[in-house]
């Protein structure tokens, strides 16, 4: 008596193997845009909340930053440690609030800043700065950093549009940084952490 088995040793029709085929390219394109969405979704709420990567326009902060040096900046650490005399921060302008300054932070809320002698001072202490592009060749200027602000000052102090040349204010409001900056990431031959 022959017995006829039924299942997988039974070939395929051409119109099965069509359909498989096409659901295959379906199900790989599927996983495609998935893995797709995922890092756009990952790369919008990173830098959305935790970094941005400015370009640098001006030579404000040569020679620790270059023209067109792109900047990874932390928009977290802000909102839970205080800054430190030196940091680098990025915010926006207070004359220009829709473009993003970077500067260096010099005096912290309380401070006394004065600029004499071509040497910047605070609280009366000399400021050491090993990161200025050259002598500055300004003086005699008093600034009194009330709280809740900052007293930011570019690296490349004799071209750098900073709290000493603002109309508004001289000073950033800690409500305002947009973060701090943490290293150099485009060239990519120009990478390191920033000091």
């Amino acid at each position: 008596m022959d017995h006829q088995f039924l299942g997988s040793n039974r070939p395929s029709s051409p119109d099965n193997a069509t359909k498989t085929s096409r659901f295959s390219l379906l199900y790989e394109i599927y996983e495609i845009f998935k893995e797709l969405l995922f890092a756009i979704a990952v790369t919008v709420l990173l830098t959305r909340f935790v970094f941005i990567v400015p370009i640098v326009p001006s030579g404000s902060m040569i020679p620790t930053i270059q023209i067109d040096q792109r900047v990874l900046v932390d928009k977290m650490s802000v909102h839970f440690r205080p800054l430190d005399r030196g940091e680098i921060v990025v915010f926006p302008c207070p004359d220009i609030p829709e473009d993003l300054y970077i500067k260096r932070v010099i005096g912290l809320p309380g401070d006394l800043v004065e600029i004499h002698d071509s040497q910047v001072f605070v609280n009366g202490n000399p400021l050491t700065e090993p990161y200025l592009a050259e002598m500055m060749h300004y003086s005699n200027e008093s600034y009194s950093v009330p709280e809740g602000h900052i007293f930011v000052l570019g690296d490349n102090r004799n071209v750098s549009n900073d709290s000493r040349r603002w109309r508004s204010t001289h000073y950033v409001n800690l409500q305002d940084i947009s973060g701090r900056g943490l290293a150099i990431v485009w060239p990519l031959a120009d990478i390191h952490w920033l000091e």
